[in-house]
């Protein structure tokens, strides 16, 4: 593992301490293979050397930080060649577009990730403004895919997913939310203007969401138990596991270019959730994730240190 992230650091500073040229603007034809059309802006860092005498190989997505995600190894048997492409600031679906077309014609490409860097996830933020652009349904199905191997009590999976990409879905279940939400600011004492404005905000926030996953407790699973206290435990484990899987989609969708936030709405709402959406009467809304192409990316907060969280019982002398 340090080796690895050795690998990766080294590979930041080559792309930090050089400049990217594209050569190759997107949607360009290839120069000598005109019926080639590269799909990402292509080119190369300045002043570096790849294995064929030029520059090393860049692709350049559309994230606005240019991360070094992952690289591309390929092997061209026209050329006689292998060579290593790196892929800065490319989402998923931009990831797969270089891909298909490196696997083409006389070349093959494999992905390396760099997901197995620790660092990876302190760069994940909750991100509540994304971009026009719709969230594929093949990326939405990878990340409940993803969701499916969080640990759960027991293993009974008691996580349920409604995605929502629909936007008259989104609406309604922003609204009958948004129904509960005023009621309870004009408990707290909140003008109705006021209680208008924050629920008005709410509501846009989750229709302009290229995409949100209501995160439920199926309630019919778990082990039953014949005393309060035990059945109460089961119920916090069921919780605890739905929050497990919310966490990994999170990062999965991070890891592939994406960006979300943990919404804790539906938790308070949660029969109108449910009604909204017509499901089943077993799953218990728990929270919302809205998930999309960042349109920008907050800055980093601060955390606490682990030595003000965290009691350590060490052996003496270890």
């Amino acid at each position: 593992m340090i080796q690895d992230a050795d690998f990766w650091e080294y590979l930041d500073r080559l792309v930090a301490e050089s400049r990217v040229v594209i050569d190759r603007p997107r949607l360009s034809p290839h120069p000598r293979y005109p019926n080639l059309i590269y799909p990402l802006d292509y080119g190369y860092l300045q002043a570096t050397t790849a294995i064929d005498g030029g520059g090393i190989d860049v692709w350049l997505g559309s994230l606005p930080e240019r991360r070094l995600a992952a690289l591309a190894l390929t092997v061209d048997l026209e050329k006689r060649d292998a060579e290593i492409k790196l892929l800065l600031g490319c989402t998923a679906d931009e990831t797969q577009v270089v891909m298909d077309f490196l696997n083409g014609a006389s070349m093959r490409a494999l992905l390396v990730r760099r997901e197995a860097e620790l660092d990876f996830l302190r760069t994940r933020r909750s991100v509540r403004c994304f971009l026009a652009r719709p969230v594929s349904r093949t990326i939405l199905k990878r990340l409940i895919e993803v969701a499916t191997w969080a640990p759960s009590s027991h293993n009974c999976q008691p996580w349920r997913f409604a995605v929502l990409t629909d936007p008259q879905a989104r609406s309604r279940l922003a609204l009958a939310m948004g129904v509960e939400f005023r009621n309870a600011l004009l408990a707290d004492g909140l003008s109705e203007n006021e209680a208008d404005r924050q629920v008005e905000h709410s509501l846009a926030r989750i229709q302009e969401a290229p995409a949100a996953i209501l995160l439920c407790l199926d309630t019919s699973q778990g082990a039953p138990y014949p005393d309060r206290v035990r059945q109460r435990a089961e119920y916090l484990m069921g919780v605890q596991s739905v929050a497990l899987a919310g966490g990994h989609i999170l990062l999965a969708a991070h890891l592939l270019g994406l960006s979300g936030v943990w919404l804790c709405a539906p938790i308070f709402a949660p029969e109108a959730a449910n009604q909204a959406l017509a499901l089943p009467p077993t799953w218990q809304p728990q929270g919302l994730l809205l998930v999309g192409y960042p349109a920008k990316t907050p800055p980093k907060s601060v955390r606490r240190r682990e030595t003000d969280i965290a009691l350590f019982f060490e052996e003496q002398g270890s």
